[in-house]
């Protein structure tokens, strides 16, 4: 099997390539760093040539910047998500698109425009994945600005860290390994919605007490969701179940 990527240079699709490498199963990295635009119809069309599954990761990162940047949000997760799914339908193959919990409510804008790229992959007989916070692996503390990153950074560094709201929200910390291996059992599986979590909920003060940080609390910011998390899919449907624990995620994390 020959996989197209979309953002393979992204935090996730560095993890995967890993993951690719390990089996021994060739890929096409087509990431925007590299020349690359999923906007751009004719070089999708050419470089998925004589590919057998798409793995569509590119995205605009984070909640906050998207609701600076709306256009972009809706040109990237809902015209690039077309374009992906089309000429991927063009040449026969399926796609695995990685979508998020946030798209479950679409309180923001990140939320609505990934719900709008899903329907667009499943009205195509695609598989979504719904992935719950992601942390861990190669890149994660240099490439991702999430409480857990910025928790260790600011152990790691003697300072404080900021807890926005009043540290009751709630995340399932799914380990990017685990992620990784969904996504390759995900090529192959039945079409349909799989959230990959942990289904267990960690609030971000229990979190920052883990990590063993000193914090501070300020005000909630605009666009956060008080509770990110699911339910496991079945081993069934996926053949796929969660192996990292938090603590033991965090621990590689901290050394």
């Amino acid at each position: 099997m020959k996989v197209f990527i979309t953002g393979g240079n992204g935090y996730i699709g560095v993890n995967l390539r890993r993951h690719l490498q390990e089996i021994s199963c060739p890929f096409v990295n087509y990431d925007l760093t590299l020349g690359f635009d999923i906007l751009d119809k004719q070089k999708v069309y050419q470089k998925m040539y004589g590919c057998d599954a798409v793995v569509h990761l590119a995205g605009v990162p984070r909640v906050t910047y998207c609701e600076r940047n709306v256009e972009e949000a809706v040109e990237v997760h809902v015209y690039g998500t077309s374009n992906i799914v089309e000429n991927a339908m063009l040449h026969r193959i399926p796609v695995v698109f990685a979508s998020t919990f946030a798209a479950k409510s679409s309180h923001n804008v990140y939320g609505m425009t990934k719900r709008l790229a899903e329907r667009i992959v499943l009205n195509r007989g695609g598989v979504v994945l719904r992935f719950a916070n992601v942390y861990g692996g190669l890149g994660y503390m240099t490439r991702k600005h999430t409480a857990l990153a910025s928790f260790v950074d600011n152990k790691n560094h003697g300072m404080k860290a900021t807890i926005f709201g009043d540290g009751s929200a709630t995340r399932d910390f799914i380990h990017v390994d685990d992620v990784c291996r969904a996504i390759i059992n995900a090529m192959s599986a039945p079409p349909g919605v799989y959230e990959i979590c942990t289904g267990k909920q960690t609030s971000i003060k229990e979190l920052a007490d883990m990590i063993g940080v000193e914090y501070d609390f300020a005000d909630e910011r605009r666009g956060d969701i008080k509770t990110v998390g699911g339910e496991p899919p079945s081993m069934e449907a996926l053949g796929w179940t969660p192996e990292i624990t938090l603590k033991k995620g965090l621990e590689e994390l901290m050394k």
